[in-house]
């Protein structure tokens, strides 16, 4: 571990170094996501710590039925169950007009 010695200004601010700034890929002015931790801060940027989420959070997704489309497919489904339709499982894929302005 490198060990770098900073100053915490008047205003609260802590300087890191622009070594450290580099190594960690942060942007001057831009997000980070800071951890207190056993007495520790942990800086990271915000890429950083949406990774470690993504990673833990796989595991959790990784079975059959876990896409985005596979939910979509089982949501149209039901929604023409209750209408009372028999809807194409090849409709049921592709989003609607209105989903995709949606962004869905």
């Amino acid at each position: 571990m490198n060990a770098t010695l900073s100053k915490i200004d008047a205003g609260g601010r802590l300087i890191i170094p622009a070594q450290a700034r580099k190594a960690l890929n942060l942007e001057s002015g831009g997000p980070v996501v800071l951890t207190l931790m056993d007495g520790e801060l942990r800086v990271r940027s915000v890429a950083s710590a949406m990774a470690e989420l993504q990673a833990q959070t796989s595991s959790f997704l990784s079975g059959d039925g876990a896409s985005v489309s596979a939910f979509l497919t089982a949501r149209r489904a039901e929604a023409a169950r209750e209408e009372g339709t028999s809807a194409d499982t090849n409709d049921l894929a592709a989003p609607s007009a209105t989903e995709l302005d949606r962004g869905a």
